[in-house]
């Protein structure tokens, strides 16, 4: 049942409770010998059910308010302020004659036909905690399906889209559709947490990135389980406006992880600074810095104790091979995450909804 219909039936049941109440109370007034505690508590009905109708009308002024945003941020996605359905195929296929070739042509419709259809899922990918190995967020994905159901991965249409300059289309829709469906998944795992990839398409975009800052403050509940994650490159090439924009996301209570790091000697502390909680290095990385020698993993573990005293976790990623396990565990990573833990799959396979997907349906992360 969507929210119009929950707000209406709600909203009949209270007025029908306000009549009935307010029935029974007339008659008790002309009704001589009633005892006065059945009048007094009748008219207590009454109050309660007004002071519930009053709620209600804040509740739907506020939902009313969030769908407005949300409208807005999907209008603006898709078509600057067009109906979104329309504006993701005006945005979409408007490119200049023979800018593209018959392929990206095709794959860019199956990306129009995805969005407007509402086929994109939620993907999560488990990041568990070390040593115990138990999962304590996720890394939140969305695919897009063609007409047949069939996987799209960004592979099958990044080309294009570039080609196009469409990136920053899709990469809001798909950021909105993700926030969506947490939203819904913590309806049913309400302690969910998840790390949200955010574009540079997306946080240069300004009207759409203020639009977001907007939605996230009237939704402020989304903090305690939605980290947004920012590649290491997209950091450094930031433009102090879109710092002040994180800072007003950092502001509402909202946390940040970075991942792409080139090294582990990097300024932990000016990060931790601008709300960067979580630091995403590749396996392959660490213990290459590691390289088994004494003074090696020394370093290794300075940089660990600066990271802990900035207050910033580590999270071990790409991690593939049980016995790559021991040195990890030896340079007391924090977290850890890859497919040795558990491949990137459709939400319901980790959230336990229904039948866990086929192997035929993991996302490559």
């Amino acid at each position: 049942m969507n929210s119009r219909q929950r707000s209406s039936r709600y909203g009949f049941a209270l007025h029908f409770a306000v009549g009935a109440t307010s029935a029974v109370l007339l008659a008790a007034s002309l009704v001589r010998g009633m005892p006065p505690f059945i009048e007094n508590a009748i008219g207590a009905a009454l109050l309660v059910i007004l002071f519930l109708h009053a709620r209600m009308g804040f509740a739907l002024g506020r939902m009313q308010n969030e769908l407005e945003i949300m409208r807005r941020l999907s209008d603006r996605a898709a078509s600057s302020g067009k109906a979104s359905s329309e504006g993701v195929a005006k945005q979409l296929l408007s490119v200049p004659a023979g800018s593209l070739s018959a392929s990206e042509e095709i794959s860019l419709t199956r990306v129009r036909d995805a969005i407007e259809a509402g086929r994109i899922d939620l993907y999560l990918q488990p990041i568990v905690s070390l040593p115990q190995r138990k999962a304590r967020f996720y890394e939140a994905f969305s695919r897009l399906r063609d007409v047949d159901g069939k996987l799209m991965k960004p592979t099958d249409y990044l080309a294009a889209a570039e080609s196009a300059n469409k990136i920053g289309v899709i990469d809001n829709m798909i950021l909105m559709r993700c926030i969506q469906a947490l939203r819904e998944e913590r309806n049913r795992a309400p302690r969910l947490a998840v790390f949200c990839n955010l574009s540079p398409a997306t946080i240069y975009d300004e009207e759409f990135f203020n639009q977001l800052t907007d939605y996230l403050e009237s939704n402020s509940d989304l903090a305690s389980g939605l980290i947004f994650e920012f590649t290491y490159p997209a950091i450094q090439t930031m433009h102090p406006r879109v710092l002040e924009n994180l800072s007003a996301i950092a502001s509402r209570g909202f946390e940040f992880s970075i991942d792409h790091v080139p090294s582990i000697d990097l300024d932990w502390e000016y990060l931790r600074d601008r709300n960067f909680s979580f630091a995403k290095a590749p396996a392959n990385l660490l213990l290459a810095a590691s390289r088994g020698d004494e003074a090696s993993v020394s370093r290794l573990m300075s940089v660990r104790k600066r990271l802990s005293d900035a207050g910033v976790d580590l999270i071990a990623e790409k991690i593939e091979f049980e016995n790559h396990m021991p040195e990890i565990l030896s340079l007391g990573i924090d977290y850890g995450q890859g497919n040795l833990f558990g491949a990137a799959r459709r939400a319901d396979f980790y959230l336990g909804a229904q039948e866990p997907a086929d192997s035929g349906d993991k996302a490559a992360a």
